[in-house]
């Protein structure tokens, strides 16, 4: 599947949650509200299961319709992948987990809150979402958001908080709403393209 044939699939509805796409893509460091967040990533025994190194396509779409297009070199370390910035953009850690099915949970994280000397400089909270394996490479990318789930289980497992209306901390809650957002099936989904690195001969 071509990256050009890729970027004609994406229409990003407007909608609350169609902005976390954009703050996942652009690395802004504010929770998107309707989008559930954690203070520290929530799941552990990451592996690299996108390849030791690579290039990330990031397909969005603003609010006036016109595409945005995000590229990222990613590289494996120790426990996270770790991306160099883009002009608009901080560098990101993020990791990668099998869920269910065809799908994976990423956590994605500004990679400046990562460093212990950068906890006394504002929140930069976990956000989430979903990939689906589409074909070898290609992935379609959907926000985990509390408008999935009714409002017993917003009472349930939402934590409220100044820069958020649902913060979770544990795999508990973050299984329940992802779960819901990959029963949903976004029909306007954003698109991960990740490319490995090219072989030497």
């Amino acid at each position: 599947m071509q990256l050009k044939s890729l970027g004609k699939m994406i229409q990003i509805r407007s909608r609350k949650c169609h902005a976390a796409l954009l703050a996942l893509a652009l690395c802004l460091p504010l929770a998107t509200a309707g989008c559930v967040s954690s203070t520290e990533p929530i799941l552990s025994d990451a592996r690299a299961i996108l390849g030791e190194r690579g290039q990330l396509h990031i397909f969005s779409a603003p609010k006036d319709g016109a595409r945005t297009v995000l590229r990222y070199n990613f590289q494996w370390r120790r426990d996270r992948y770790v991306t160099v910035a883009a002009p608009r953009s901080e560098p990101v850690e993020f990791t990668a987990h099998p869920f269910e099915g065809r799908d994976l949970v990423v956590q994605w994280k500004s990679a400046t809150a990562w460093s212990p000397k950068q906890k006394q400089r504002g929140l930069r909270p976990v956000t989430y979402f979903l990939l689906r394996k589409v074909a070898d490479g290609a992935f379609l990318m959907m926000p985990v958001t509390e408008d999935n789930v009714d409002e017993a289980t917003r009472k349930r497992f939402c934590i409220k908080a100044p820069e958020t209306t649902c913060r979770i901390s544990t795999p508990e809650q973050l299984f329940a709403f992802a779960r819901a957002a990959a029963e949903k099936e976004d029909p306007d989904p954003g698109i991960v393209v990740v490319e490995g690195a090219a072989k030497r001969p």
